[in-house]
Order: structure tokens, then C-alpha cells, then sequence
């Protein structure tokens, strides 16, 4: 019977408590008018949100194997944009096909002939660089490159880093005006900002257990 509840506990709902992830707070302090109008931030607890890291534009996820998920997304009048998720599972094996499932449709969705969100070159061809990190349990750098024809090089739109830890994937993404130019930067933020996270929502109910 012990052993019984005690994986109902470990299987079972977790709520993601306010200001619990690392921007929120500052996401939803107030804001002036003018504030508003060159930087704002939208947060969500929609749990069929799709990963935002996501090569293949998918429009959502089933919530069958989701506990929470929190979504905050910050934008300016730069423009520039970055993100922060929180994805809590239902269990640890429901968060690791996940991340098999986004590694899968990097491969498959991995060129673009007529890529977005634009191109200043003309080209628009961009495609998902993907490599494997240690952060959390397992965690992979992924990023968008877009092929600029005037300087005959791949150079960076999107730069993100996905991670488990136990039940949960924590995603953060940026693009250049949020990282700088140099994709080492990136990386090193990336890769800091996650660690961070994997080890706080080890405070969560049976996240890591």
C-alpha cells in the first residue's frame, strides 16, 4: 500500500508556483505606458503550448502526458524576442520521449528552402544546427541559421537550449539583439541559464525523484 502511494505522489499533479521561473517575476512587474511600448512580456499556463523551440511549427501538444507548463515570452520594439518554458511531466520516461520527440523534428524539419521569420539577404534558407550539452540530465544547444547570400555564410536567428531534469524540460531561447552576434555568448548563457533552472525545480514535488 506504501509503495502504492508513493508513486500516485510520484505520478501525480504539480502546480508551478508564481514568480517560480527565473523571469517571471520581472515579467509581470507593472509597466508604464511607454514601457509597453518597446518591451512586454506574455506568460501562459497553457499546457498544450508547443515547445518553443520548434522546427517544425508545430501548433500544439497533447497535454496527456503534461502536468504544468509555464510560458513566458519577452519581446521589444527592436525587434527582439526571447523565451522561457517550464514543461512538468507526468513522469521521467513522458519528459524523455519529449525531448527525443523535438531532436526528431530537428532532423526531420532540419532545411527550410523558404525559411522565416525573414531574410536580409533574399535567401531565406535556413536550417537546425543541434548539439548535445551537459546541463541537467541530458540537454542539446539548437540553433536556427540562416543562410546570408550577401556574405556567403550561415549566421544565427534563433539560438536555444533545451534540458531535462527528472519530469521536467526547461527551454530557453534568444536571438541576436537578446545574445550579441558571438554564438559562444550565446552558449555560455544558455547553458548557465538552464543549469540554473535544473537545479531549482529540483524543489518541486517529486520533479527529480
Amino acid at each position: 500500500m506504501i509503495t502504492l502511494l508513493v508513486a500516485a505522489l510520484a505520478l501525480g499533479p504539480v502546480q508551478i508556483p508564481d514568480n517560480f521561473l527565473l523571469t517571471e517575476k520581472t515579467a509581470r512587474a507593472p509597466q508604464s505606458a511607454d514601457d509597453r511600448a518597446e518591451s512586454w512580456w506574455r506568460i501562459s499556463d497553457k499546457t498544450t503550448a508547443p515547445l518553443t523551440l520548434n522546427p517544425c511549427g508545430r501548433e500544439h501538444v497533447s497535454p496527456a502526458n503534461r502536468s504544468a507548463v509555464r510560458t513566458v515570452v519577452h519581446g521589444t520594439s527592436a525587434p527582439s524576442h526571447s523565451s522561457e518554458q517550464l514543461v512538468i511531466h507526468r513522469s521521467a520516461g513522458a519528459a524523455r520521449t519529449a525531448l527525443r520527440t523535438l531532436l526528431a523534428d530537428a532532423r526531420r524539419c532540419r532545411t527550410q528552402p523558404h525559411g522565416k521569420p525573414y531574410s536580409w539577404a533574399g535567401d531565406g534558407r535556413t536550417r537546425w544546427v543541434v548539439t548535445p550539452t551537459r546541463t541537467g540530465d541530458e540537454a542539446a544547444l539548437m540553433h536556427l541559421m540562416m543562410y546570408d547570400r550577401l556574405n556567403k555564410e550561415w549566421a544565427p536567428l534563433l539560438s536555444g537550449i533545451v534540458a531535462r531534469k527528472g519530469r521536467a524540460l526547461m527551454v530557453y531561447t534568444g536571438d541576436q539583439d537578446t545574445f550579441g552576434h558571438s554564438r559562444a555568448h550565446a552558449v555560455r548563457t544558455l547553458r548557465k541559464t538552464a543549469a540554473r533552472m535544473a537545479a531549482k525545480v529540483c524543489a518541486l514535488p517529486s520533479v527529480c525523484a
